[in-house]
């Protein structure tokens, strides 16, 4: 059976998850830190930008990540020391 995870070469957080219709989510971050959202599918609004399917948003500067809004999304966030 073959292995399928992933590396990543630096200290993360990982977070997924599934939004339709009114649920939403508010993560706390750490300022100092970068946050990187990829929207696998759908369509849904993070910090107020409206992302759709394949989309990606890098976050700094922030110290939250507001996701709402979705249709049908699933969603990855990845919160990333420096």
């Amino acid at each position: 059976m073959k292995n399928h995870s992933v590396k990543i070469h630096a200290d993360a957080k990982m977070y997924a998850g599934l939004f339709n219709g009114e649920q939403s989510a508010t993560l706390a971050i750490d300022p100092k830190l970068k946050a990187y959202v990829h929207l696998i599918q759908g369509s849904l609004n993070v910090n107020g930008e409206k992302l759709t399917s394949g989309d990606a948003l890098l976050i700094q500067d922030e110290d939250q990540i507001q996701i709402q809004d979705g249709e049908n999304a699933e969603v990855l966030v990845f919160e990333l020391t420096a």
